[in-house]
């Protein structure tokens, strides 16, 4: 982890990161500003996310004509080129320049974290992988849990234009380590199947690989178990069922983002141990995460539903690093890609669906009801961990 590539591909990741909260917060507020509209404004998130899951989609056409270190520079260069070209687009008095433009930048980055995570075996040590996978996961939590305040700090302070102008500067910087990263890992090229075939080559390798359709059955049903924790069906749990205000809505989701970092910090302390005991630790997580949310559906006390917030970011967390140091350790890096594209189609594809329908569960059932249901869901993730497991 000492390695000058590893410091490379962290710093490199975490400034484009923070460049990607901050141009979200400013994209959202150009828009309002433009439309006056809420439904423009809360299709910025749905366009990104669409955007990102065609990208997954796609990915392995890439890999297949590319290094990763090639996808995630020129993914990042991109980026850089389409954000200078925002702000003239927020010059024009029409809203869709932007919008489009947003699509094309959330789809550039749809592939970037898959090669990321790929690029990871490559540049630590195999016993390191757990420890490497805690720091990125502690790095990506500290800036989620500070770059949405700070995003919302700069808007006021120095305006749009200006935050745009600091993302330009954050991905442009960004872009200069992602080209100081190693050039290797050029996957398998497999230009005589038909792109349809190669679209296919991630599920495949899921298929073939020892244990992966187990993990992806666990990567399917926390997708859509995770859905109650998303921001609009909290604020709802915390109007309807806590009888508080907007204010505690921000501190259940601060002490969420707390248990996140927590645990990325104790597995990167203690990811030695972490490793020897993580097929012990990992159906404890599945267990916890079920009970908690069960606890969370039913609880309308203010402060315990922190605790239960900040405990439930810790156990999900350590089961997801545990989970992804497992898949890192499935298959040699220039096949991780691919891999994790086909990971990033499911989960974004029943995320965004199951997203859509939270929302109307909230409306037509109670809020314990749903949370219920999300706490059986995760419980159910047990058996296709528990198959893993065995066959490990």
């Amino acid at each position: 982890m000492k390695s000058i590539a590893f410091r490379h591909l962290w710093f490199g990741q975490a400034l484009a990161n923070l460049g990607d909260v901050l141009y979200i917060v400013g994209l959202i507020s150009a828009v309002y500003t433009m439309t006056g509209s809420a439904v423009y404004m809360t299709a910025v998130p749905l366009i990104i996310t669409f955007s990102r899951f065609v990208s997954s989609v796609v990915a392995p056409l890439l890999m297949n004509r590319a290094t990763l270190r090639t996808l995630l520079a020129w993914s990042q260069a991109g980026k850089t080129a389409l954000l200078f070209t925002v702000l003239f687009a927020l010059q024009s008095s029409s809203v869709w320049p932007l919008l489009l433009l947003g699509a094309g930048i959330a789809f550039l980055d749809g592939w970037a974290l898959p090669a990321r995570n790929a690029f990871v075996p490559y540049l630590v040590k195999r016993e390191e992988l757990m420890g490497a996978n805690g720091f990125l996961s502690t790095v990506d939590q500290i800036i989620q849990f500070s770059s949405w305040a700070l995003g919302g700090v700069l808007l006021s302070l120095i305006g749009v234009d200006y935050l745009f102008v600091t993302v330009f500067i954050l991905f442009l910087v960004s872009t200069v380590y992602m080209f100081r990263l190693p050039a290797a890992l050029r996957t398998n090229l497999e230009e005589r199947k038909s792109w349809w075939a190669q679209l296919g080559e991630g599920w495949v390798l899921v298929k073939e690989k020892k244990g992966l359709v187990s993990v992806f059955c666990v990567y399917a049903l926390e997708s859509v178990a995770a859905t109650v924790w998303i921001a609009a069906v909290l604020y709802l749990y915390v109007d309807r069922q806590l009888g508080k205000g907007e204010e505690w809505w921000g501190f259940i989701n601060s002490a969420f983002f707390i248990g996140l970092l927590l645990a990325s910090i104790v597995i990167f302390r203690y990811h030695g141990l972490f490793s020897r005991k993580r097929a012990s630790i990992l159906p404890l997580t599945i267990i916890m995460t079920s009970v908690i949310t069960l606890f969370f559906a039913w609880n309308e006390l203010a402060v315990l539903a922190l605790v239960l917030s900040l405990l439930f970011g810790l156990f999900d967390q350590l089961k997801t690093i545990i989970l992804q140091t497992y898949l890192q350790e499935s298959a040699p890096p220039d096949e991780l890609g691919k891999i994790y594209a086909a990971q990033g189609t499911l989960t974004t594809l029943l995320f965004g669906l199951s997203s859509a329908g939270a929302g109307l569960l909230v409306e037509s059932w109670s809020i314990p009801a749903v949370f219920t249901v999300s706490g059986i869901l995760l419980a159910l993730s047990i058996i296709p961990m528990m198959v893993f497991l065995k066959n490990e």
